[in-house]
């Protein structure tokens, strides 16, 4: 009985990036050779905070605070890469440097993300909520990042959860569609992303920022085939930097209490 090979057709494009730090952040921008070695720094705009002095008639406000400079940012450079080993039988190298790159760009958002988690761990103030539902986290949170007593913070914030968490913030309606982005009642924007922990931690932060090489590096062919096993051993990557501005706060939602 003859049988008829498959067909060989052209594979169907993705529907589009998945939701997470890429859609929310500023850029990514573009980092140049040095910031890829040293890493980035800036002196912020959004950091900084007012304060009350008493003006009425006969009141006395007392002397008036000065606020020390804001600390400047700094952002660690860190690669993001894809590999691929394949046989050289059939395949040319531009498919095979096609494919390094769709790897790439398949997995470069959540290696982004890790990084960034990575960034709000060393640096966020840990919370403990009195109620550790996904309302009472996130009322603290918000609470700590607007408030006097807290970070007095006076634009949008961010919140960083994993991808698992955007279903319970919804169920407890936090999650609110604003054209691209997914916001909280009060506004600050979430930030769903499979790179950050998935063990209920969620951080809030000031306004967050993604840096990258415009250019991509690929290893060049010639120097990745083993001729004595005839596989091609491809590498794609670029550098990353990532930051936050001014102030980061955690707090653990307790998404799998004890029965």
């Amino acid at each position: 009985m003859a049988i008829t090979p498959r067909m060989v057709v052209d594979p169907p494009e993705p529907r589009g990036l998945r939701y997470g730090l890429f859609v929310v952040a500023n850029g990514p921008n573009d980092l140049l050779p040095h910031g890829a070695a040293g890493g980035v720094t800036y002196d912020p705009v959004s950091c900084g905070q007012a304060r009350y002095y008493d003006t009425a008639c006969g009141g006395d406000g007392g002397e008036k605070t000065f606020d020390s400079n804001d600390a400047l940012i700094t952002a660690n450079p860190f690669t993001v890469y894809a590999s691929l080993t394949c046989g050289s039988a059939g395949r040319t190298a531009a498919e095979l440097e096609t494919k390094v790159l769709r790897r790439l760009a398949n997995g470069e958002q959540t290696i982004a993300e890790y990084g960034m988690g990575l960034v709000l761990a060393a640096g966020a103030t840990p919370l403990a909520p009195a109620d550790g539902t996904m309302t009472g986290v996130v009322a603290d949170l918000e609470g700590w990042l607007y408030g006097i007593g807290g970070a007095n913070y006076g634009n949008v914030g961010y919140l960083h959860a994993s991808s698992r968490m955007a279903a319970y913030a919804a169920e407890e309606s936090l999650v609110v569609r604003d054209g691209p982005l997914l916001k909280t009642p009060l506004g600050s924007i979430w930030s769903f992303g499979g790179g950050y922990p998935d063990n209920g931690m969620i951080y809030i932060s000031g306004q967050v920022t993604v840096w990258r090489t415009p250019g991509i590096f690929v290893t060049p062919p010639g120097q990745v085939l083993n001729l004595t096993t005839n596989q091609y051993y491809m590498l794609a990557e670029r550098e990353y930097a990532v930051a936050y501005d001014c102030v980061a706060a955690s707090a653990v939602f307790d998404w799998m209490p004890l029965s």
